[in-house]
């Protein structure tokens, strides 16, 4: 039984083409090979610029902010902030190679002549507020009503 189960792998495998202890042939592909390259990193030379914008919404607050650049990297603007009342917010700053450096104009409530964390805050006396009345909103009461259809009637009545 042995010699028979030989007998049919050498036939296989001469039918096969190749002997059976060895393997079918393998062809390698190799992936291509990609290199990164990191570039030079050019620092660019700041330029000079200007720009500002001021808008103001539909309740009458008013919103601007103005900024320049030098060419050597240092940056001097204002950013402010004026509600309908007349309280208002204006921080003033210069940023260059000593830091970020704010000055911080304002007539809000609650604030007080102080330079905390090397922030130099000029407070005034708030304007006299004119407090609004809030529109009156009418209270209406929805009562649910049932939606009824009547009967569909079909055909005539005999008198």
């Amino acid at each position: 039984m042995l010699k028979l189960l030989v007998l049919c792998m050498l036939a296989a495998a001469a039918y096969a083409g190749y002997p059976f202890y060895a393997a079918p042939a393998v062809k390698v592909v190799h992936a291509p090979v990609y290199s990164y390259q990191p570039k030079a990193v050019v620092a660019e030379k700041p330029e000079p610029y200007d720009f500002s914008y001021e808008t103001k919404d539909e309740d009458g607050n008013t919103q601007s902010r103005q900024e320049s650049g030098d060419g050597s990297g240092a940056v001097s603007g204002s950013f402010s902030y004026t509600d309908a009342n007349g309280l208002f917010r204006r921080v003033n700053y210069v940023a260059d190679a000593d830091g970020f450096k704010p000055s911080i104009e304002t007539n809000e409530p609650g604030t007080a002549n102080a330079n905390p964390a090397d922030v130099q805050v000029t407070a005034q006396e708030p304007p006299a507020i004119q407090v609004k009345a809030a529109p009156v909103h009418k209270i209406v009461k929805l009562v649910h009503a049932p939606y009824y259809h009547a009967p569909l009637a079909y055909g005539y009545a005999h008198a």
